[in-house]
């Protein structure tokens, strides 16, 4: 039985390309090539791939069970593992997409605050973001596409990377496959969590129209997020040695420093304020996606939901201190993610493989 939205309220699957790349790409890519690189080495670009096909395969198990469903994960749960266990996982869920939003919203506040306006309040610039996350989110799903579409400008900043190509050491990369396999599939579960947000997903599937016709996109934004990352770590390699690495926090917004343009002096600034485009459009679908599971599960309206999730948002965001703070959350949240795609996703999928055949046989 299809549970499909209303067509005012849907999307072409073409804007699934946006929607996918936003979540994965955000401003987790800043500091994402440290951990791998301990483990990989120059060889981290190998482990880059090998995770962008490890996404291939779960963005395929994902339209799977929901072209056979033809509905969400919120109801997909309830069908599967009934009301309370169904509703369980789907409050997992929530805190999940809440727990995302937080920390990408505390990000980007830790990253102003060294970069641009060390004195800057966490209150006070958590409640801009907000208000404007509000304005976004209140505004539809739609809105939030077309956030999403806007912000690919954010590219022009890899591409403003080119200008470091002449204090590239190609030297940095050899010998290749130096590494064990083991080491590489280390540094593979250390990049997973740049790459989460293909869950995503399972909650805007029923707003596209032809959903089945909108799997091609969604594999072809996993692969433009393998080639970015790839890129990424690429130059990490290339401009740094291992020793100066491992003390960055952020290697992707030092390379800023080697840009040069007659108009702008410090062009890491640019950088470092343009992260608004990484986290803006990932922390919207966060939350839009939380209000509406919660509006499903408990026939309100969402907008109701939508401002006790931002003062939830908002307070924990406050009660992130510092550095320490955020590494440890951080850490979490990429266990959680590593597992919910890695082993959640293929756990529902051959639950409802069985069902299938279970339903044939009858």
């Amino acid at each position: 039985m299809k549970a499909m939205e209303q067509a005012r309220f849907t999307v072409s699957p073409y804007l699934v390309f946006p929607l996918v790349h936003s979540m994965q790409f955000g401003s987790e890519y800043l500091n994402m090539s440290i951990k791998p690189i301990q483990l990989a080495g120059h060889d981290t670009w190998i482990s880059v791939i090998l995770c962008g096909l490890c996404f291939h395969v779960v963005i395929w198990m994902v339209y799977r069970i929901l072209n056979r469903n033809e509905t969400d994960l919120i109801q997909i749960h309830r069908r599967f593992f009934g009301k309370w266990a169904g509703g369980g996982l789907n409050f997992i869920f929530i805190v999940y997409f809440l727990l995302h939003a937080s920390l990408l919203l505390r990000l980007f506040i830790e990253i102003v605050q060294v970069w641009l306006f060390p004195d800057l309040a966490t209150w006070l610039l958590a409640s801009v973001l907000l208000l404007l996350v509000y304005y976004i989110v209140a505004g539809g799903f739609r809105v939030i596409v077309g956030i999403c579409l806007f912000s690919l400008l954010r590219h022009l900043l890899i591409a403003a990377m080119l200008f470091t190509a002449g204090y590239f050491h190609f030297n940095n990369l050899s010998p290749v496959m130096d590494h064990s396999l083991n080491e590489l599939l280390m540094a593979v579960k250390e990049l997973a969590f740049p790459y989460v947000g293909v869950e995503i997903l399972f909650f805007v599937y029923t707003f596209i129209k032809t959903p089945e016709k909108s799997e091609k996109w969604a594999h072809l934004a996993n692969f433009v997020t393998t080639v970015s990352y790839l890129i990424v770590v690429l130059f990490s390699l290339l401009l740094f040695k291992f020793e100066q690495l491992s003390t960055q926090i952020w290697p992707q917004l030092t390379k800023y420093k080697f840009v040069r343009f007659p108009f702008i002096d410090r062009f890491e600034f640019v950088g470092a304020s343009a992260q608004i485009f990484f986290v803006i459009p990932i922390i919207c679908l966060c939350i839009w996606a939380s209000s509406r599971a919660v509006k499903i599960m408990f026939a309100v309206k969402q907008r109701t939901v939508l401002p006790i999730f931002l003062i939830l948002v908002f307070v924990a965001v406050s009660l992130i201190a510092g550095r320490n703070h955020i590494e440890a959350f951080q850490d979490l949240l990429s266990q959680i993610g590593f597992y919910m795609i890695f082993a959640y996703i293929p756990f529902v999928f051959l639950v409802d493989m069985v069902r299938v055949k279970a339903g044939r046989t009858v």
